[in-house]
């Protein structure tokens, strides 16, 4: 790939991108910590936290793939990035009373950030066919 072939990366796009990924890899990381706090617990709820982690990890891995796409030039890969920004920003919202509210607020504004910084136009071209701004999704 010479060059010019080479997608653009607008500063919008790579911090999307970069928020996302720190999302990602914060999905696993919580799924692992759930699995071990039930070993450190005698194996309390292992079952449940395995179970849990599992989800994370595939939500995760489709999400660095999808941040990959993206990066990538391609289109494709914003329509799940901005999906999963809306349900992290609902289970946000809908947690407040279970979860520390600092850990909520950051993660509504982490999915605004994203979901902001992918559809902004300079993002929308670059991952647009033919370096034009097309289609949102």
């Amino acid at each position: 790939m010479s060059h010019h072939d080479r997608p653009h990366h607008p500063l919008p796009l790579r911090v999307g991108l970069v928020v996302a990924l720190l999302e990602a890899v914060g999905l696993i990381v919580m799924g692992v910590a759930g699995v071990l706090s039930s070993l450190v617990d005698d194996g309390a709820m292992l079952g449940t936290n395995a179970g849990v982690l599992i989800v994370f990890a595939l939500i995760g891995g489709f999400l660095l793939i999808m941040v990959r796409e993206l990066w990538r030039g391609n289109r494709r890969g914003r329509g799940p990035v901005i999906t999963w920004q809306i349900l992290q920003f609902a289970v946000a919202a809908s947690s407040f009373g279970a979860v520390a509210w600092w850990l909520l607020v950051l993660a509504m504004v982490l999915s605004a950030v994203v979901t902001a910084c992918l559809l902004l136009p300079a993002s929308l071209a670059a991952t647009g066919t033919g370096g034009k701004a097309d289609g949102v999704l």
